[in-house]
């Protein structure tokens, strides 16, 4: 928590970049690792994490430094590959081999892979609910003090996992619900996965390109 202390400068950082995202209506999103999807958007607001509340009203985390939407109902289709090192919250795994997710009309249709596909198979199925396979937010990380090692250092208990979703250039995704942008989806299973080394492309500009953030985007 002192490394990531929120700064006046990430929440400018952030708010700038989602300028770009508010005014979208579409995120594709590639990797070499075989990722090609397409997030239809616009319906769900643009939400913003920088670390502290200077508002009444507002939520946030600390530490934290990302935004984020959610796809619009129905309007996700491709190819998601959750790759070896990728992480899987709230498990607070690194995968040791590749996942592949299925995605058609907003919902992953197939799981694929070896073991860790199996152990998420069977977590998703335990809940006996179609919603929680469901795309919901969509965005990507923005703090270059969140590092995707340190949940390697840490305790499964001793850690959310703040590190994960916020570290610098992460596409960051979850299944399930999206009442919290103001859906109907509101499902108790709920996966946050960042991706590392993604290219995504907002409308025809990248915001994020191979993992690297790309601030000449929001200027």
């Amino acid at each position: 928590m002192v490394r990531t202390v929120p700064t006046e400068a990430d929440r400018k950082r952030v708010l700038g970049a989602s300028k770009v995202l508010r005014q979208a209506k579409q995120m594709h999103v590639t990797s070499r690792a075989g990722t090609d999807v397409i997030f239809k958007i616009g319906e769900f607001p643009t939400i913003c994490e920088y670390g502290f509340c200077e508002e009444p009203g507002r939520w946030d985390h600390w530490p934290s430094g990302f935004l984020f939407t959610f796809a619009n109902e129905g309007g996700s289709d491709g190819r998601i590959v959750i790759d070896r090192g990728d992480i899987l919250l709230p498990q607070k795994n690194y995968v040791s081999d590749k996942i592949t997710l299925n995605v058609r009309g907003g919902f992953v249709r197939d799981i694929e892979g070896d073991i860790d596909a199996a152990l998420m198979r069977e977590f998703m199925e335990a809940y006996k609910d179609p919603e929680a396979y469901a795309i919901a937010h969509i965005g990507w990380g923005m703090q270059p003090r969140c590092y995707w090692h340190t949940l390697s250092l840490l305790d499964r208990e001793a850690s959310t996992g703040m590190d994960a979703r916020a570290f610098e250039g992460n596409f960051l995704f979850s299944l399930g619900p999206n009442n919290e942008a103001g859906g109907p989806r509101k499902t108790a299973c709920h996966l946050d996965i960042p991706l590392r080394n993604c290219t995504v492309k907002i409308d025809d500009t990248v915001v994020v390109r191979d993992g690297k953030v790309i601030d000449e985007a929001f200027q």
